[in-house]
């Protein structure tokens, strides 16, 4: 019993490192691509979007994040919505006249990352678009963490935004 129990210790302390990369991982630069939901109004359109943890403002439980998407392919004027599953909606815009659009946000909290939508209106409208981290869930998109990209950090670098390379 005496050989067993640090045994015991050892294993579970691995195993809690090994899961310390996982929950870093929200410490980076998030890269989504969205494709269409099935049933889709817009099924021709697409988009790219970035959100990314923001080092040097954050202090654990309340993190703080930033945003950027871009969309093609909409239909005209009208109002759509950025929802993160485990958040709800963090940014809108309403698309142009060539039904393009894009919009950008700052937030605090969001408690994991596996699957956004643009959604025509608020939460509640219908989804257009989807990016799934696919560890997660399956389904349309992707959403992909690159780590080492902490935007900004105290030394001032920045991530490139969708577009901005």
């Amino acid at each position: 019993m005496k050989r067993i129990l640090p045994l015991l210790f050892a294993v579970f302390s691995l195993a809690g490192l090994a899961a310390l990369p996982a929950l870093a991982s929200h410490e980076s630069n998030n890269a989504l691509t969205f494709a269409p939901v099935v049933g889709s109004a817009s099924p021709e359109a697409s988009g790219t979007g970035t959100i990314n943890y923001v080092k040097g403002a954050s202090t654990e439980p309340d993190t703080v994040w930033t945003s950027s998407f871009r969309f093609s392919g909409l239909a005209p004027a009208t109002a759509y919505s950025v929802v993160v599953f485990s958040r709800g909606e963090i940014c809108t815009f309403t698309s142009t006249a060539t039904g393009t659009g894009h919009c950008e946000n700052t937030f605090v909290s969001l408690p994991k990352l596996g699957i956004a939508q643009l959604r025509v209106g608020g939460n509640a409208g219908p989804a257009v678009l989807q990016a799934t981290r696919q560890a997660v869930a399956s389904g349309p998109g992707e959403i992909v963490s690159r780590g080492g990209c902490r935007e900004p950090d105290q030394a001032g670098s920045t991530c490139a935004a969708p577009g901005r390379q």
